[in-house]
């Protein structure tokens, strides 16, 4: 076969880049038609490297017989799909025991020096990612190309981050964003934010949970809300729903360590906070009601107590009751004393009076009210000087204070009850209060009168 030459003339171009690539064309063209004699006269006339010294630049189109392994991705970075390996790599390493190209550039400044848009992030951000100071760029990208579109090293992004930091996609509830790419919220490069979040908490979060802003609008906000929703969610994956980390309850007594130590120690405990939990009376983020209680406490209650509902209709309401106050008697969460009360009161209906006995009603009430059985000043309600109040409440059979009064409410004044239990019947009781004292007409003892000023003589 005649030899053939590459010898292909071309006008003068004002523009040098067409003009070397039609050359290249012409050559590439010409060694198709004949390999075996271009291949020949090519290793004739390439240069023996003799002298540890010398250095070469990379020969155009060699690369790609040797290192296969970075053609055939289905993403390739620009520089390798057209062949100029040299942008990269400059020169050959001559007296290396490997064919070893050195760098155009040390460090990330080599990509920089193309991705210019990204210099302020991965150099002078508030918060850097350290990855790039401490491996470059191909820290987590291939420079050659990948199954990636950004050229990363696995097409899980989770898997690349995880090379440093632990895997965050291996909790039973996994976030969203976390499984499709951690680039959602994180920006990879360098950010103002801490842990290289893309916007601050919670408005990071609430760009996507829209649902939730009106959880944000209360006038009482839950303290770690202020520090970040990473308080109590995990933002990755984790063992619970709502990506807690541990149950609600247990993620509340983190912080209320002394409600931990009360439940722990009293023998009642709330049914709510077994049953549903912290979250059925306490919104976790804002609320309008004091200690974030969802709904104001009254109605809160009566929506589990509604026993209590009609009962809280009447006319005149105790003191804690109307100022939504149930708390005032009852433990919310849990109790040594029956009924979840916060302090003492007997169950039993006849009970002989002790101090301490009445220990609840004296915590707003005075104390000495039934400790002399003659008086003008320590209550109201005697007839003329003397006591009723203790009357009532001394002796063996002596009464507690819910024999006459209804604790929650009462359509009669001083929280009189319409009706007083004794066995299985319910004896009525009428009272009518007057400007010096009152009658009271009971199924338990005759109808009696009683004036301060003036004591009345009854039958």
């Amino acid at each position: 076969m005649p030899t053939m030459k590459c010898a292909v003339k071309f006008p003068i171009l004002t523009n040098r880049v067409l003009l070397l690539g039609s050359i290249l064309l012409a050559c590439a063209a010409y060694a198709d038609a004949a390999p075996g004699k271009a291949e020949k006269t090519k290793r004739q006339k390439s240069p023996q490297i003799e002298t540890p010294s010398a250095t070469v630049s990379a020969p155009a189109g060699d690369c790609s017989r040797c290192h296969k392994a970075v053609l055939g991705r289905k993403f390739t970075h620009g520089p390798v799909g057209v062949g100029m390996c040299s942008v990269c790599h400059a020169k050959e390493q001559a007296g290396a025991k490997h064919h070893t190209f050195v760098l155009a550039k040390e460090g990330p400044e080599l990509c920089l020096s193309c991705h210019e848009t990204l210099r302020k992030k991965a150099l002078a951000s508030k918060v850097p990612h350290a990855a790039i100071s401490t491996g470059g760029c191909t820290s987590c990208h291939d420079p050659h190309g990948s199954q990636d579109r950004f050229f990363l090293k696995d097409v899980v992004m989770d898997n690349v981050c995880a090379n440093c930091h632990n895997a965050k996609t291996k909790g039973a509830f996994l976030h969203p964003p976390a499984g499709k790419s951690c680039a959602l919220c994180h920006d990879p490069h360098g950010s103002e934010n801490a842990n290289l979040l893309k916007a601050p908490a919670p408005g990071l979060c609430l760009d996507c949970h829209q649902k939730a802003k009106s959880e944000f609008a209360g006038k009482h906000v839950h303290p770690p809300v202020k520090v970040g929703c990473v308080s109590c969610h995990d933002p990755h994956s984790a063992p619970h729903k709502f990506f807690f980390q541990t149950e609600v309850k247990g993620l509340c007594l983190k912080c209320h360590d002394k409600i931990a130590k009360q439940l722990k120690k009293d023998k009642l405990v709330h049914a709510a906070v077994g049953m549903v939990g912290c979250l059925g009376c306490h919104g976790p983020h804002t609320e309008n009601q004091a200690k974030l209680l969802r709904k104001p406490m009254k109605d809160l209650c009566i929506g589990c107590h509604k026993g209590k509902a009609v009962e809280l209709k009447s006319q005149f309401l105790h003191g804690p009751v109307a100022q939504n106050e149930c708390d005032g008697c009852h433990d919310p969460h849990s109790s040594e004393n029956p009924k979840m009360l916060t302090a003492y009161f007997p169950e039993l209906f006849y009970n002989p009076y002790k101090d301490g006995l009445y220990a609840l009603c004296f915590n707003c009430h005075e104390k000495d009210i039934a400790r002399d059985a003659k008086t003008t000043t320590l209550t109201d309600f005697r007839n003329g000087d003397q006591n009723l109040h203790y009357v009532h409440v001394h002796g063996e059979k002596g009464r507690s204070c819910k024999a006459c009064h209804q604790v929650h409410a009462s359509n009669q004044e001083k929280h009189i009850r319409s009706g007083v239990p004794f066995g299985s019947w319910v004896l009525p009781i009428k009272f009518k209060k007057s400007a010096e004292g009152g009658t009271c007409n009971v199924g338990c003892h005759n109808p009696k009168s009683y004036s301060r000023t003036k004591a009345v003589l009854n039958p």
